[in-house]
């Protein structure tokens, strides 16, 4: 498969566990399936943690995520190419700090946080090297 679907792809998994997420931060769910971590996705979801700025985490996840996917589809150009790298950089910076407040803050941990978190990894993966490159083809 080529690494814009596998892009595609994951952004498209990602925007499902947000949305996931979503509806029950915003209480359309009453639980949440949580397989390692008892109640742990039940306490995060619904910490001060899972809310930002007024927004829930999970709904600036699912539009990154969504954001991501389209992107992937566009034509390889720079700007697609460069903002893909930016925003899963961005994405993975928010990860690590909200990984840090679950252990810290909230004293419990998200399946579906954490997934999250690891699929900003492999976006970051798939995506910085090339937003590098097309910045510096772009600059000479």
């Amino acid at each position: 498969m080529r690494k814009r679907a596998w892009i595609a792809a994951l952004g498209l998994v990602g925007m499902g566990e947000a949305l996931y997420m979503l509806a029950y931060t915003v209480r359309w769910i009453d639980h949440l399936w949580c397989p390692f971590f008892g109640s742990g996705c039940d306490r995060v979801g619904r910490s001060k943690q899972a809310t930002h700025f007024g927004v829930p985490n999970s709904a600036a996840g699912a539009a990154y995520y969504a954001t991501t996917a389209t992107l992937a589809m566009l034509p390889k150009k720079r700007l697609p190419t460069v903002t893909l790298g930016a925003t899963s950089a961005l994405a993975v910076a928010a990860s690590a700090y909200l990984v840090w407040a679950q252990a810290a803050r909230v004293k419990a941990f998200c399946f579906w946080c954490l997934t999250s978190s690891g699929i900003n990894a492999a976006l970051a993966v798939l995506t910085i090297p090339d937003s590098i490159r097309a910045l510096k083809t772009s600059s000479t």
